[in-house]
């Protein structure tokens, strides 16, 4: 493998990575919005214990995973 093959495929996994995170934000943040459509006016015909969990597991996604995945995926600095 030549050194352009390697910086090509670990600029592709950099673009999947940013992808994958930015797809979990934006999953969290719908969750947020129905969870709280579920609690505020009982949407959907959920009851208001959905709309919790939803609000819960949204948020989650939203401020959490991303910044898990980020360390987990961060680079090793270059000696």
């Amino acid at each position: 493998m030549t050194p352009n093959d390697d910086n090509a495929r670990q600029d592709t996994q950099a673009q999947y990575r940013f992808l994958v995170i930015n797809l979990c934000r934006i999953g969290g943040a719908i969750m947020l919005v129905i969870g709280l459509a579920v609690i505020a006016r009982q949407a959907f015909g959920l009851p208001i214990a959905a709309g919790y969990v939803l609000f819960l597991i949204g948020m989650f996604s939203f401020l959490l995973v991303p910044v898990f995945l980020a360390k987990k995926w961060k680079s090793k600095p270059l000696p």
